[in-house]
């Protein structure tokens, strides 16, 4: 079950409410913020995403736009999900 909602949780951020909520909470420092202090002037807010659509490859990562890097996220909830589940 819990494989199947994180596949339609990939496809439902691809549309535009989709897009909009993960703008909302890329905007509210939900999934944390840039390990780099240079980042933290600008806004230091990342965005999960994956290495690999495919399924069991690699877990989440964040992604800060700012310095174009991956992290491994600070946050428990995000380190135990699949990367597929945010795309790549």
């Amino acid at each position: 079950a819990q494989m199947l909602y994180g596949l339609i949780h990939a496809r439902f951020i691809l549309t535009s409410r989709g897009m909009a909520a993960m703008l909302d909470k890329y905007r509210g420092q939900v999934f944390g913020t840039c390990p780099l202090i240079q980042c933290e002037e600008w806004n230091g807010s990342v965005l999960p995403i994956g290495v690999s659509d495919r399924l069991r490859v690699s877990g989440a990562k964040v992604y800060c736009p700012h310095c174009r890097e991956m992290y491994f996220p600070k946050s428990s909830r995000l380190q135990c999900l699949d990367g597929a589940y945010f795309g790549t």
